[in-house]
């Protein structure tokens, strides 16, 4: 039996990853790039740009969601 009125699709909320793990993936990131890069600020710096990225991102596909239900 075919339904002419399927529910409308779920809705995703998209959300940067905790804090806590970018910190740790940009440690383990510049780790493997070496002792150049092993420096406090500068692990704390790639850890800050990757939170503005992740940020940045689930708030464009947060966005794109909604303009697909709009139409």
């Amino acid at each position: 039996m075919c339904d002419e009125n399927p529910p409308p699709p779920r809705s995703v909320l998209y959300s940067p990853p905790a804090p806590e793990a970018v910190d740790a993936f940009a440690r383990q990131v510049c780790q493997r790039l070496g002792a150049d890069y092993t420096d406090k600020a500068v692990v704390e710096g790639f850890s800050a740009f990757i939170k503005i990225v992740a940020d940045i991102q689930a708030k464009h596909l947060n966005k794109q969601g909604q303009n697909v239900e709009a139409s």
